[in-house]
């Protein structure tokens, strides 16, 4: 069975670019309510950071459910209606929070907000998987933090300004109108991906021919796919790159979008302040995402690992020192740099790891690493901060950062030899 006919060979590239605009709608909407989401939930319910912590970390907790079920419903009827199935459910729980009276109305639409959007993260790297070659993976891919970012440089800045004007509650409504222009663009406008369409067509018409290695995998039978499988999820490259993608998210969810807001707010910094900081964090980091993808495909998959490292340790040195706006906003652009070298790199390794005909289902595996980290992230870095303080809970994060990213290097085998 063929599953593939790629972009990189047909030059084709129209399908990639319509997820990239239905994606950064989707994170211009989340981008809006980042720096306002721990302020407004604050401020309207009376809690502290691990109830904080509680309402931004459900949102990533549907990762733990979604991944994979995600991945075998798009292998089986095709990937644009589970992405628009996880659009849809995204935008119903948007759309409930921005109406929320209660914390734990806010939280629990917040959690099926996050079951949509991981269903809708999931199928789009698998389309985009089908897209590429292992030649062109790491830009392909990579395309998808792209999409993410440019939402997301955005947002934090609509995001400050529309609470500082009109009130912390403004932005949630914002975050549903933008998510409804792109589930309709999905609806309207997506293609299936080519991997069905030649399904669908090839068979009858493809001329008699011994099958190339690849299709003689894919048509493995079941039991052995299993075991390939079983062997894929004992590999070091499973365990060690998972939790580099657990802490990748943990810093995002648990630090950036929950415990810095609140420190920030401590420091004196405002709503306006904090968008600036967080769309300056996602400026440098959608250069160097684009950077991590062109790396990965020519200098192999580890390249960019400890540069991000580094990098990612720094900008929280910096946070954690800062008692200036300069300081704060240098915090974000080192923590962004490094994030866009590290986060596209997992992505990778799982995508070229995939046992042939299980792609869908360990791509949903690796969002559930995703999903282990917003949960652990906020909660464990909430805690900390309410019982040891802010500092406390981001040295902790940068500590355990910096030691999931050294176990890659030293205990995963490289999936892609330098080329040229």
């Amino acid at each position: 069975m063929i599953r593939k006919t790629t972009a990189a060979l047909t030059g084709d590239y129209r399908s990639v670019f319509l997820l990239s605009i239905c994606g950064a709608l989707n994170s211009f909407g989340m981008g809006t309510i980042g720096p306002v989401l721990p302020l407004f939930t604050q401020h309207e319910y009376q809690v502290g950071a691990t109830e904080v912590g509680i309402a931004v970390g459900l949102f990533g907790a549907g990762r733990l459910f979604t991944g994979v079920p995600a991945g075998l419903l798009a292998q089986k009827y095709g990937r644009k209606p589970i992405i628009a199935l996880g659009a849809a459910i995204n935008l119903l729980g948007a759309a409930m929070v921005s109406l929320s009276f209660h914390f734990w109305w806010l939280t629990g639409w917040r959690f099926v907000s996050g079951l949509g959007a991981n269903v809708f993260t999931t199928v789009i790297t698998l389309y985009l998987r089908d897209e590429s070659t292992p030649a062109t993976r790491g830009r392909i891919l990579s395309t998808q933090e792209l999409s993410i970012l440019s939402g997301q440089i955005l947002g934090p800045l609509l995001g400050g300004y529309l609470a500082s004007v009109f009130g912390l509650r403004v932005p949630l409504f914002t975050q549903a109108a933008l998510m409804t222009m792109s589930l309709l663009l999905i609806v309207i406008a997506l293609p299936e991906s080519r991997w069905r369409e030649q399904q669908d067509r090839i068979p009858a018409a493809r001329p008699e021919s011994a099958p190339t290695a690849e299709q003689a995998q894919e048509d493995r039978p079941p039991e052995r796919r299993r075991g390939a499988f079983l062997s894929l999820i004992m590999s070091p490259a499973f365990v060690f790159v998972g939790l580099f993608a657990i802490m990748i998210v943990a810093n995002r969810q648990g630090a950036r979008f929950s415990v810095m807001p609140l420190f920030g707010k401590a420091k004196g910094f405002g709503p306006e302040h904090l968008g600036w900081w967080l769309a300056l964090t996602h400026l440098p980091q959608f250069f160097s995402t684009a950077t991590s993808g062109y790396l990965s495909d020519r200098f192999g998959r580890k390249s960019p690992i400890i540069p991000s490292v580094i990098l990612m340790c720094a900008g929280i040195a910096t946070f954690v020192f800062a008692d200036g706006l300069w300081q704060l906003l240098l915090s974000g652009v080192l923590m962004g740099i490094g994030e866009g070298l590290g986060s596209p790199a997992g992505t990778v390794f799982f995508a070229d790891i995939a046992p042939p005909g299980m792609e869908g289902v360990t791509l949903g595996v690796f969002r559930s690493f995703a999903g282990l980290g917003t949960v652990t992230g906020a909660l464990a870095f909430g805690a900390i901060a309410d019982f040891a303080g802010f500092p406390w809970a981001l040295w902790v994060d940068a500590i355990l950062f910096a030691a999931a990213g050294i176990g890659v290097m030293l205990f995963v085998r490289e999936t892609r030899r330098r080329s040229g």
